[in-house]
């Protein structure tokens, strides 16, 4: 009987600490996918009162997704926005140059792949009307890599 275990094709990654978001962008930084076909990202949000619709407050994240290719040292290059294409949710989410829709509520975890063949990809999180903020963090699992087992 085959194993069901992803272990040795999944390689997660923390790209950013839980922090708490008030009123500046935080970003996952350089994410290379060297080696790998695929990356699914998911963007946990805490408790934040004041985002979601009424009477929970107006601020909003914005989830924007970036790619680069390498700029031939192995770092990335200029980042531009994601494709539409390049950003699967299965329908879950809208996405518009490069913006992943906003979650409307508070305590909500967004899940999307990056799809895309660029080997660098990145995603920033803007917030607008923040005050006190609240806790986010973003990990990631890489996927579909070119040898396993992954480590």
């Amino acid at each position: 009987m085959a194993t069901r275990s992803t272990y040795a094709d999944v390689l997660p990654v923390r790209l950013l600490q839980a922090q708490t978001i008030t009123g500046s962008a935080l970003n996952t930084g350089d994410v290379d996918l060297q080696g790998f076909d695929s990356i699914q990202f998911f963007v946990d949000f805490g408790d934040i009162a004041e985002m979601g619709a009424s009477p929970e407050g107006g601020a909003q994240i914005e989830i924007k997704v970036e790619d680069a290719d390498d700029d031939g040292t192995g770092s990335a290059g200029a980042y531009g926005n994601a494709d539409s294409v390049d950003i699967d949710s299965n329908g879950d989410l809208t996405v518009s140059s490069g913006v992943v829709s906003n979650p409307t509520s508070d305590a909500a975890l967004v899940r999307f792949s990056y799809i895309g063949s660029k080997r660098f990809v990145r995603v920033t999180l803007t917030p607008t009307g923040l005050s006190t903020g609240g806790p986010v963090g973003i990990w990631a699992m890489k996927a579909h890599p070119h040898r396993a087992p992954v480590s």
